[in-house]
């Protein structure tokens, strides 16, 4: 089994990872007054009440966008959405403690790609092609995952907090992947979180005929074809 290990940080677990998919069928019922405004999605809603915060709320969205959140910690932010499970384990030699990242839960197609977590954001902030590709090719799969309905849903739901999108002047590859990412995040907390691997098939086939039917099965994002599951 592919492990990533990473030197662990001053990021408390719950801040950095949030939660699980729920892969065993448990749901959360919806809880009144929830910032979240998920009901139409195809996700069981976050319990606040018996969960505690959720890791993936508008605010924590918003601090991604307006950097108030360091890259690894997005990275993990993302990971732990995608399946990968963090354990912490003792390095022998230095006695320091070790993020051990495994693929126990990853989503089937993205774990073909990826059996190990990528970097999606680019923490060296170091641009040159040679460091770069494999950071900007895992953010694009990301991001071509994202369904057409959901592609300007980061900017509609942060628009009431204040953050309408970036500009084009001073706009740098790390901010573009922070939107990218966090828009990510917020198509899973609506449809994907908590929903069985099966049941997200079973949608994925449906969703997909409907694409034959009118012709968008060729789409190079945005479709069942570049979907994580």
């Amino acid at each position: 089994m592919a492990t990533t290990r990473v030197a662990v940080g001053g990021v408390s677990r719950r801040s950095a990872c949030g939660r699980g998919r729920g892969r065993g069928g448990a749901t959360r019922r919806a809880v009144t007054g929830n910032e979240n405004d998920d009901d139409a999605g195809g996700a069981t809603p976050w319990d606040d009440a018996n969960d505690g915060p959720d890791p993936l709320s508008n605010d924590v969205l918003l601090r991604i966008v307006r950097s108030e959140i360091d890259d690894a910690s997005v990275n993990r932010l993302v990971w732990n959405a995608l399946g990968y499970r963090r354990a912490v384990e003792l390095d022998a030699e230095t006695l320091t403690a070790i993020e051990v990242w495994t693929p126990d839960e990853v989503f089937p197609n993205w774990k073909k790609n990826y059996p190990e977590p990528p970097d999606v954001i680019g923490v060296t902030r170091k641009y040159d092609p040679k460091i770069d590709a494999p950071v900007k090719a895992a953010c694009a799969a990301l991001t071509r995952s994202v369904p057409e309905e959901h592609k300007q849903g980061l900017k509609t739901t942060l628009k009431p907090l204040g953050w309408g999108g970036f500009k084009m002047e001073g706009l740098t590859p790390n901010m573009t992947r922070r939107a990218q990412v966090a828009n990510w995040l917020l198509f899973y907390r609506r449809e994907l979180r908590g929903v069985s691997i099966e049941e997200l098939r079973a949608r994925r086939e449906a969703k997909r005929a409907e694409e034959e039917a009118q012709g968008k099965t060729d789409r190079p994002t945005g479709t069942t074809r570049q979907s994580v599951v």
